[in-house]
């Protein structure tokens, strides 16, 4: 049920900050959607492999949760993220010989020499500007946006732990 704005004196109708908000929404998709579109011309991969192989590279022998928890995506879209860059000969999984159920992960020559010329860094504007604001500025963010989330019947409880790959 939706509810009303509350309105200050001499403020605009609510119907006004809707516009607003799904305006101001609109350029952060459109964002996202050119970052996305600017590294797969640059680089031949997703944004999010881009994102995943750079994690690998800080931090070599990373395992494949503590991929999937650096990129707030399940275990399983991580997997597929590296399934494809593994196939792109950009990573490789090491097993340890004492236990074989662990696999590391390493970026290759050839996965360091896409990083070397990948555009910008590749988490994107978005979680640079999330980032630079302030604590309450943030919380504040995270409450609205999970007031909108509340109220819309269409949306899927997972589609958080999924990567944004731009519209297609």
């Amino acid at each position: 049920m939706p509810t009303e704005l509350a309105q200050a004196p001499g403020a605009a109708e609510p119907q006004d900050a809707v516009r607003s908000v799904i305006r101001q929404l609109r350029v952060i998709i459109r964002a996202l959607q050119g970052h996305s579109r600017n590294v797969e011309r640059a680089c031949g991969i997703s944004a999010a492999q881009l994102w995943a192989l750079w994690e690998v590279q800080l931090s070599a022998g990373l395992s494949v949760s503590d991929l999937s928890r650096k990129l707030s995506v399940h275990p399983s879209t991580a997997s597929n993220l590296l399934d494809k860059l593994e196939q792109g000969g950009l990573v490789e999984r090491r097993r340890r010989e004492r236990d074989q159920r662990i696999v590391r992960l390493f970026v290759t020559d050839a996965g360091q020499a896409l990083l070397d010329r990948a555009p910008a860094a590749p988490q994107g504007e978005l979680n640079r500007a999330l980032q630079d604001m302030e604590p309450a500025q943030l919380l504040g963010l995270e409450q609205a946006l999970e007031s909108v989330i509340a109220r819309m019947a269409s949306t899927e409880p997972r589609a958080g732990l999924q990567p944004y790959e731009g519209a297609r």
